[in-house]
């Protein structure tokens, strides 16, 4: 049975511009974020839905690898990627990452939020919170780094 986790992330960046980076031109992220390594695209390139890319990086002192298939709407500001393959799949039968950026509103800021879709081995399994952190760190990075 599938669960999630989710967290906001408040942009200082303007929500286009950040959804630009998120969905056409993340192989930028090892600039902005030091716990990110580097990005390898296996099929497609990195902004077309369906395209399969492997990402290294750094999470509670470990390396680890997420191959994952990526899916965009553009319509509705959402990024996602569904793991295929890579550490994550240890831990989980199945995990998927949802980006989803919502613009400002009034005096609102834009936000960005991060939900994770992930089905256990056992009940008794973990939740993914350190992968919610992870992620809402390396996006925090991503913001500076874009202002």
């Amino acid at each position: 049975m599938a669960s999630s986790v989710e967290s906001d992330v408040e942009l200082k960046s303007p929500a286009d511009k950040f959804f630009k980076r998120l969905s056409s031109e993340l192989h930028h992220l090892p600039n902005a974020s030091d716990i990110v390594h580097g990005v390898e695209v296996h099929e497609g390139d990195f902004k077309t839905h369906g395209s399969v890319k492997s990402w290294s990086y750094s999470i509670d002192g470990r390396k680890e690898i997420f191959k994952e298939k990526f899916e965009i709407d553009e319509r509705n500001m959402t990024v996602s990627m569904v793991a295929v393959g890579g550490h994550i799949l240890e831990q989980f039968k199945s995990y998927k990452i949802v980006y989803n950026v919502f613009p400002n509103e009034g005096n609102k800021p834009a936000v960005l939020k991060i939900k994770l879709v992930y089905e256990k081995f056992k009940e008794t399994d973990p939740d993914p919170n350190n992968y919610l952190r992870f992620l809402v760190s390396i996006f925090k990075d991503l913001d500076n780094h874009l202002q």
